[in-house]
């Protein structure tokens, strides 16, 4: 398993160390946002097309960014746990386990998250425009993640038993045997799943804003509220960037912040100049739902901004990093929940 990068503070600048090889911040693991600025008009009853091999594009990737967003990043983090207690489990065998399972969420019954992850990643595999980069490597995630489901099945039995107090640790080791090389392949497709994800995601996302833009203007719900999405993940990109490359400062966030707050702020001044509009359906464009998402990572920006030009101590930084990224998972969970009609 990959280290969790430790903070160092070096003059006046802050750097992580021994990050993922992935270039990802610390254990961070960024959700994707899905398709979701179709309503494109002001009244939100309009549509701009992408190219028919963009939109192709599109369609192979929700499943993807499915599989990455709900089945990928809970396991690593669950993964990350065991590891964690394995060391302590082996030396005193009659410790159990904190985690006590790999299940992805405590209603899930006969791993069907996983299951519809595997199934989900086949079917993007067979569509059209092949695509080596998603498709090897998601072939690997989806092969990978099926064999792990017994083992993980099996350990999750064996420690729920408490049979580790019984027998030693004697099959907990035959069980991380198997689980270890089974993870870090899994993993390691993972990070070359991300990376490509991210990369044609961000470039459909702005290929659509401008396909809005074309059609439509920019004095839209759709257009506004997909300009602010992406400004979101630059911002979060953009820490990412500074801290990997070891030039954390107040005065690099605070470029990134006024970024952000330009296409927040054009969003926010467009939807109180339009504060009845209604789709067809009747519905209040999306905006509206997200805004307080939007606005609540900037707040968490300007706060970690604020905590660099003090001349934080390093446990500080790490935390409101830590809220800064989760914070902008949450507003991609609500984003992605959140209909556009």
């Amino acid at each position: 398993m990959k280290n969790v990068a430790r903070i160092a503070i070096l003059g006046g600048v802050i750097a992580l160390g021994g990050a993922y090889a992935s270039g990802k911040l610390n254990d961070w693991l960024p959700q994707e946002m899905k398709v979701g600025a179709s309503g494109a008009s002001v009244l939100g009853d309009g549509e701009a097309a992408l190219q028919s091999q963009d939109a192709q594009l599109e369609d192979k990737l929700q499943p993807v960014i499915g599989c990455l967003n709900d089945v990928a990043g809970p396991l690593r983090s669950h993964a990350a746990a065991y590891v964690n207690e394995y060391p302590q489990m082996l030396q005193t065998p009659g410790t159990t386990r904190i985690a006590a399972s790999f299940k992805l969420q405590v209603f899930e019954q006969n791993n069907s998250i996983s299951r519809d992850c595997i199934k989900g990643l086949r079917g993007a595999i067979a569509m059209a425009p092949a695509d080596a980069g998603l498709d090897d490597p998601g072939k690997v995630f989806a092969d990978t993640l099926e064999n792990l489901i017994p083992v993980m099945n099996e350990a999750d039995t064996y420690y729920s038993r408490k049979d580790n107090v019984d027998d030693g640790m004697e099959k907990g080791k035959a069980l991380d045997g198997q689980l270890m090389p089974l993870f870090n392949t899994l993993f390691e497709a993972e990070d070359k799943l991300r990376q490509v994800v991210s990369d044609r995601n961000n470039m459909l996302r702005e290929k659509r804003l401008v396909a809005i833009e074309h059609a439509y203007g920019t004095e839209n719900f759709g257009w506004q509220t997909l300009n602010v999405s992406i400004s979101a993940r630059r911002a979060i990109d953009g820490v990412s960037n500074l801290v990997d490359a070891g030039k954390l400062d107040p005065q690099s966030v605070e470029t990134i912040e006024r970024d952000y707050q330009a296409a927040f702020d054009k969003a926010d001044a467009f939807a109180k100049a339009h504060p009845e509009v209604k789709t067809k359906l009747g519905n209040s464009p999306k905006w509206f739902s997200l805004s307080s998402d939007f606005n609540s990572f900037l707040a968490d920006l300007k706060e970690f901004r604020r905590l660099l030009a003090n001349k934080p101590d390093q446990q500080s930084v790490q935390a409101q990093l830590s809220k800064l990224q989760e914070r902008y998972n949450s507003l991609v969970r609500s984003y992605n929940m959140i209909p556009d009609a």
